[in-house]
């Protein structure tokens, strides 16, 4: 059982942290805890950057379609016609 979980371990994902750095980690978590309706998101910088990106745009997604307001990063979720002119796209 044991080299199962050394597998295991060796095939899990480095933290947002380790390959984006810890401002950019911030940031994506502060983003992904605006929007996530989730109980317990994935809004941590330990976990995959990835994690928590698609959290986010979920998260972004809901917003639009349920027609609120949404914070500037979520702006290249809305259809071509409903984006601010002048808005600068999100990274």
């Amino acid at each position: 059982m044991l080299p199962l979980l050394a597998a295991a371990n060796g095939a899990l994902a480095a933290s947002c942290k380790e390959t984006a750095g810890a401002e950019q980690a911030k940031a994506y978590v502060e983003q992904c805890l605006e929007v996530s309706p989730a109980t317990h998101p994935p809004c941590n910088a330990l976990n995959p950057c990835e994690l928590i990106q698609d959290e986010i745009r979920r998260g972004c997604a809901i917003l639009v379609k349920s027609g609120d307001d949404v914070p500037p990063f979520c702006k290249s979720e809305l259809p071509p016609g409903q984006k601010d002119e002048g808005q600068e796209e999100p990274e």
